[in-house]
């Protein structure tokens, strides 16, 4: 016959044997749907309208970069606020507004640099060509321009400057992904999604200057990224050079400043 010390006790055993299986059915249960609750779960998103000297810029960005930067002229800002609540968790930030515009106001005062190492999240990019391409166009360094031929070719798809000028058309984060910096092979500046005006504005900010037909200057020269040597247009070497290799400077000043040397052949002045 059992005490009542034992009648006492055995509840007890029941209830932790009981309570361990609950815990190990717990941690199995984590284990398979905590993924799943992580996709499910949407990235939180800073959004807000920043005052800079290109005009009112909706910003927004996540926890891994910057990720979009709108002219509030140029597209219907509640139809984009809509979009992006499909997809992200959105919360009003002043401070990475103001942040933000004042990288951009340094920039416009000359901290060219003050815009190029904001890390940046391409999630709102389509596809993986795209990636590459604003990706590439990252490294265009302020004070230089490409063009979409030359992008094209960096990109590992030389033929595909009409799928450059779409890209940098949907760039979803102007001015930090530099498209101002792309234009056409004939020196022609091209269009922007911002609008020619602001695409002037920008390039003035980096020290390039166009002529009064909205093409390079006179003066511009053409250098070459492995070499590190600087060309008039028409000399020999700049011509059978790859395009992907080649950036194009206003001046030899410029070309100078970016650490490349004068050509021996056409001696550039």
């Amino acid at each position: 016959m059992r005490s009542e010390r034992e009648f006492d006790e055995a509840p007890q055993a029941i209830d932790e044997r009981d309570e361990a299986a609950l815990d190990e059915l717990l941690r199995v249960a984590h284990r398979r749907f905590d993924p799943a609750l992580k996709r499910i779960q949407r990235p939180r998103v800073e959004i807000g309208v920043a005052a800079t000297p290109l005009g009112p810029l909706l910003i927004a960005q996540s926890a891994r970069g910057l990720l979009m930067v709108r002219f509030l002229d140029t597209r219907d800002t509640a139809a984009l606020v809509a979009d992006l609540k499909q997809r992200f968790d959105l919360a009003e930030s002043a401070s990475m507004v103001a942040e933000i515009g004042g990288e951009i106001e340094r920039f416009f005062h000359g901290e060219t640099a003050a815009i190029a190492e904001r890390p940046v999240d391409l999630s709102l990019v389509e596809s993986a060509f795209q990636r590459r391409a604003l990706t590439r166009l990252r490294k265009v360094p302020a004070g230089a321009v490409t063009t979409y031929q030359a992008l094209a070719a960096a990109t590992g798809s030389p033929s595909a400057q009409r799928a450059i000028g779409n890209t940098v058309a949907a760039n979803p984060l102007p001015i930090y992904i530099p498209c101002h910096r792309v234009i056409k092979s004939d020196g022609a500046i091209g269009n922007y999604g911002g609008g020619v005006e602001r695409k002037l504005k920008l390039l003035r900010a980096e020290g390039f200057g166009v002529d009064r037909g909205r093409r390079i200057p006179a003066g511009a020269v053409y250098g070459h990224l492995v070499t590190r040597i600087f060309c008039r247009p028409d000399c020999s070497a700049a011509k059978r050079a790859r395009p992907e290799r080649m950036l194009i400077f206003p001046d030899t000043k410029g070309a100078a400043a970016a650490g490349m040397r004068p050509c021996k052949r056409c001696h550039p002045a």
